[in-house]
């Protein structure tokens, strides 16, 4: 089943924070990484729940530097 998620990143300010976060969550299966803002803070992304779970989306991201607020 595809879900959809929108993770609010405080660290995501650039163009670079924006392609390091794409990046890292391309490799995951089963994620599509819809939009990241970095004027709202916003990743929006839809995953599927057979393949990868948000808290490993999560994790993936604070690997990165880029750790989600709860």
């Amino acid at each position: 089943m595809t879900t959809e998620a929108t993770l609010r990143v405080p660290a995501v300010h650039c163009g670079g924070c924006a392609n390091t976060i794409k990046k890292t969550l391309q490799k995951l299966p089963g994620v599509s990484v819809n939009d990241v803002d970095t004027e709202t803070k916003l990743v929006h992304l839809s995953f599927e729940e057979s393949e990868v779970s948000l808290e490993t989306i999560k994790e993936s991201l604070e690997d990165v530097g880029f750790a989600p607020d709860e």
